[in-house]
């Protein structure tokens, strides 16, 4: 606390003038204070400055820390976009079929030979993507049976039927679909549950759906074909337990 002390003669002439240990008296007007460091010592003392041994120590630790959080935050934008454009893949395409069911009416879908990519080719224009604006088809393959579609965010998939549902049963008219998250590292029929995902395209129903069951681990196809399920059970967002590592 500051202290008044009454002016002397002695301090006549004088702003500040050091007392013995670390106080001073300071005039002000014609009022003298004690305060309990001289301003004059702390402009006369010599700066502090970090040697080089701190400055690297203090690097260290943050490139420490830098490392322990980086791929931390990386993963979890990564988990953010999946959920965010499987999201946004499931709402476009299922909107698409409502928009043809109301003005074409029930679809049929009439393919026999798998092979025939032209005739997927020809139903996905007719009943799917005439309505989406957003994409870029790139058609049939001449070599194989599938059908590929990409979207403009970078996404996109590639389809193709089977005569089969993803777990092997006979009989079933669903068209698999393999939605990727980054389409140019894309592959055909493959889905790794972190860029890649099973959907199915249900003719009878009308609909896009997720594989109905909650299989995902590491390993091949047949151990993810419910990656995409366990994301949508979750409102579209990667669970903490999600088995896949990002």
């Amino acid at each position: 606390m500051l202290k008044h002390l009454p002016a002397t003669p002695t301090d006549t002439g004088s702003h500040n003038s050091c007392l013995v240990g670390s106080l001073c008296k300071v005039q002000h007007d014609k009022n003298t204070f004690l305060v309990p460091y001289c301003l004059s010592n702390l402009v006369s003392s010599q700066k502090a400055a970090f040697t080089l041994a701190e400055v690297l120590i203090t690097l260290g630790i943050i490139g420490v820390v830098a490392a322990m959080t980086i791929p931390t935050l990386i993963a979890n934008y990564k988990k953010q976009v999946v959920g965010v454009k499987l999201a946004r893949f499931y709402s476009t395409m299922n909107q698409a079929l409502k928009m043809s069911i109301a003005e074409n009416g029930q679809l049929t879908f009439k393919q026999i030979n798998t092979a025939d990519s032209a005739y997927l080719t020809d139903w996905y224009q007719k009943n799917v993507t005439k309505y989406i604006k957003t994409i870029k088809e790139e058609g049939p393959e001449s070599s194989t049976s599938y059908y590929k579609v990409s979207f403009l965010d970078g996404s996109g998939f590639n389809s193709y039927f089977s005569g089969i549902s993803p777990d092997g049963t006979q009989g079933n008219r669903n068209i698999n679909i393999f939605y990727c998250i980054d389409y140019s590292s894309c592959q055909n029929g493959k889905f790794d549950g972190k860029n890649s995902f099973l959907f199915f395209l249900n003719v009878s129903k009308a609909n896009i759906e997720t594989y109905p069951a909650t299989t995902c681990q590491e390993g091949d196809n047949q151990y993810k074909w419910g990656c995409a399920t366990i994301i949508q059970r979750n409102n579209w967002k990667i669970p903490e337990d999600y088995p896949i590592k990002f």
